[in-house]
């Protein structure tokens, strides 16, 4: 981590923190232990042999990719309109709209801010930073010092990438991603991902259950076709995050320095760089606890994979010993306000400290710039 320790929730991770891992045992929430994992065109079930030996054939339940999106969806209040849990409040995320018509958020959409379709919104009448009229990538490329074909990118401007990102989508920083547009092209303007995660079924079997589709009036093609659908069986399954304490806390998410900056202004900065990589921690941990708090109460990933919670344990150390983790006081933490103010140590008090612009929680563009 930083140069000084880190404490939310119940956790505190030592200033050298660099991983936080949260190992999660889950059961079928309705004692029936077929499940159905996630699968792929002419693959189904994604199988592998555990290279130790000591799990067997472990399945795929739940990818990286598709749990990035259920993290991400932890966060919204309304997931049609991108609108985030009132904890988050104040912090900044983009809403594309077309007249009246909500589009898309970077709260939803792929690559986050840096998709095509925010990239390539434009600016309106109260969208400050991006000008009324100018697209949000124009807004980048002239922050970034970019050539006026997108192609370079000065190396010195490329960690700018990180602090623009911070002031238009936070979260962005968390899930990852990359410029994605014909106006910016330069290789380089990208993010990866800082918490992944997976479902896994240990010492797992295939398993073919039958279906039958009916057609009672007798108009299909297909008539009443007898088909199998394709289920496991697993001794154990197991959810996996990966916390990159690491490359959050190393990421130039502060203010630049500014010419003849005094000791105090250079102290103020570092405070401000100092709570704003606290906040991005502290968010990745309250996905994970938000997800299993979740997952306590009976979660369905998909029609017949209803899982449900039984113990959740974290470490620092790969080969370290292992602690309860305190989903349920991350959550209760985070969301702690006396009366319209938030508690010292809530998510939208390390919101205020971190001093992100205000008017962005949603900054609201045009689309189809």
């Amino acid at each position: 981590m930083s140069d000084s320790a880190f404490s939310f929730g119940g956790i505190s991770l030592p200033a050298e923190t660099k991983r936080l891992y949260v190992t999660a045992e889950l059961v079928a929430s309705n004692g029936d232990p077929r499940i159905q994992p996630t699968g792929f065109p002419d693959i189904g079930p994604v199988f592998y042999p555990d290279p130790s030996g000591e799990h067997g054939q472990i399945c795929l339940i739940e990818s990286e990719a598709s749990m990035a999106n259920r993290l991400e969806e932890v966060c919204v209040a309304d997931k049609y309109t991108g609108t985030l849990r009132s904890e988050l409040a104040g912090l900044p995320y983009i809403k594309v709209m077309k007249g009246e018509q909500f589009m898309t958020a970077s709260t939803l959409d792929a690559h986050r801010f840096a998709s095509q379709y925010l990239l390539e919104a434009k600016g309106t009448e109260n969208s400050s930073p991006v000008e009324k009229d100018k697209l949000l990538v124009d807004y980048l490329k002239t922050e970034l010092g970019a050539s006026n074909d997108g192609k370079n990118v000065p190396a010195a401007n490329v960690p700018r990438i990180f602090r623009l990102a911070m002031e238009l989508d936070p979260l962005s920083l968390i899930h990852g991603f990359q410029i994605s547009s014909s106006k910016l092209t330069f290789v380089g303007l990208r993010s990866p991902r800082a918490l992944t995660a997976s479902i896994v079924g240990l010492n797992a079997e295939p398993i073919g259950v039958p279906g039958v589709k009916l057609d009672p009036i007798g108009t299909s093609d297909t008539g009443q076709a007898i088909f199998r659908k394709e289920r496991i069986v697993a001794q154990r399954i197991q959810a996996n995050f990966a916390i990159d304490v690491g490359l959050l806390t190393g990421l130039a998410v502060g203010p630049e320095a500014g010419k003849d900056e005094t000791d105090e202004q250079k102290t103020q900065r570092a405070s401000r760089h100092e709570s704003r990589r606290n906040l991005l921690v502290a968010l990745a941990l309250w996905k994970v606890a938000r997800f299993l708090k979740d997952l306590s109460e009976g979660h369905r990933l998909r029609t017949e994979c209803d899982l449900v919670l039984e113990s959740a344990k974290y470490k620092t150390m790969w080969k370290g010993d292992s602690q309860d983790f305190p989903f349920e006081q991350i959550i209760t933490d985070g969301e702690k306000m006396n009366g319209d103010k938030p508690v010292k140590g809530s998510l939208r008090d390390m919101i205020d400290k971190s001093e992100l612009a205000k008017g962005r929680s949603p900054l609201t563009l045009e689309f189809g710039g």
